[in-house]
């Protein structure tokens, strides 16, 4: 399909049965959604699972789909219900983590073989760091921030993905910003990076 058709007209055209346009808003999409997925829920096959549910969802509700928001901040905002359902779901049961920190983040970045090993154990330790600090924020100080930050949203698309007010938006945002300094700055000093 060619890139220059606008998301718009590939609702249409799915709307009248064309399986081809899901198809390639799937394709446009899928990779994004799986790795707001993945830093949201730490488990590389529980973010495929729910991106696969994403798209579930969005392909039974998107004959009644009305482009009152773009597409992709329709997607953010099944994909933030569900990570949030996911995170509530867990809370209620025992934690087991089967997945290393280090595969994770292996399958999001890809690694420049000719760069120096020193630097990337800085980068990877570094990483860590950022990851234990943003796990610390608020479900919606998380949220926000990684909607912003991660998937490059803008406030008002974050605040019509999350159901909140752009205000709002911008208050958790702020709070996220002041308590991640906080927290890597004590970070950085204890592990000297």
């Amino acid at each position: 399909m060619d890139k220059l058709i606008d998301d718009e007209m590939l609702v249409a055209q799915f709307k009248s049965g064309s399986q081809k346009a899901f198809d390639e808003l799937m394709k446009r999409y899928e990779r994004r959604i799986f790795g707001y997925l993945l830093r949201s829920v730490r488990n590389y096959e529980d973010a495929e699972d729910l991106t696969l549910e994403v798209f579930f969802k969005a392909y039974r509700a998107l004959d009644s789909w009305e482009p009152k928001a773009k597409f992709s901040t329709w997607l953010y905002t099944i994909a933030s219900n569900l990570a949030i359902d996911y995170h509530r779901s867990k809370a209620r049961q025992p934690v087991y983590v089967f997945e290393d920190e280090d595969v994770i983040e292996a399958r999001l970045v890809a690694t420049d073989i000719s760069s120096n090993p020193e630097k990337q154990l800085e980068e990877k330790e570094r990483g860590r760091i950022i990851r234990e600090a943003v796990d610390e924020l608020s479900s919606k100080q998380k949220a926000v921030f990684m909607l912003t930050r991660y998937e490059g949203l803008q406030i008002r698309e974050v605040a019509e993905a999350l159901g909140m007010a752009e205000g709002t938006v911008k208050i958790h945002l702020h709070r996220a910003m002041k308590k991640l300094q906080t927290l890597l700055r004590s970070l950085w000093e204890n592990n000297e990076l």
